[in-house]
């Protein structure tokens, strides 16, 4: 592996270790994806799942992306159809009230998406807002959060 591939893996892996004492007691597993490139320079990324709850997460230099998607599944008797959300931390905070207080915000810098609204540790900061902010919708399955993240992108298929 080269250099550069190997910092964005290893920065995210120290992510990852720092954001498992908050996820990893609400039953979220994290799965990490292969080491991809785009026009920005390799990033790494993996998922946290809780059954159909996902949180996901990118990171160069530091987490830079970060989404948050739920699918809901229906069986019928020849087929499964699959609706699936997808929200960034903004529309999570904004739904709770709190994108004025929130320490993780977007930004338009690419290729970072969200950075610490004091410029500081963005992993803190996510740790912060999920711990104060989120944990009502997070930390258990839960209608709320379901009800927010269908205010997100929608995909459907049918299988």
């Amino acid at each position: 592996m080269n250099p550069r591939r190997e910092t964005v893996a290893t920065k995210l892996a120290a992510a990852v270790s720092r954001l498992d004492t908050v996820l990893s007691p609400w039953g979220f597993s994290f799965v990490a994806d292969e080491i991809q490139s785009s026009h920005c320079g390799p990033f790494a990324s993996g998922h946290y799942d809780r059954d159909t709850t996902r949180i996901g997460i990118s990171c160069r230099d530091a987490i830079d992306n970060l989404y948050y998607e739920h699918t809901f599944v229906t069986r019928n008797a020849c087929s499964t159809e699959s609706e699936r959300f997808t929200i960034a931390h903004a529309t999570l905070m904004d739904a709770l009230g709190h994108s004025d207080e929130c320490r993780l915000i977007t930004t338009d810098d690419i290729p970072d998406a969200i950075v610490a609204r004091d410029g500081g540790d963005r992993v803190d900061a996510l740790i912060h807002d999920l711990n104060v902010f989120a944990s009502r919708v997070l930390s258990e399955p839960c209608d709320d959060f379901y009800t927010i993240v269908r205010r997100g992108h929608r995909s459907y298929s049918v299988a």
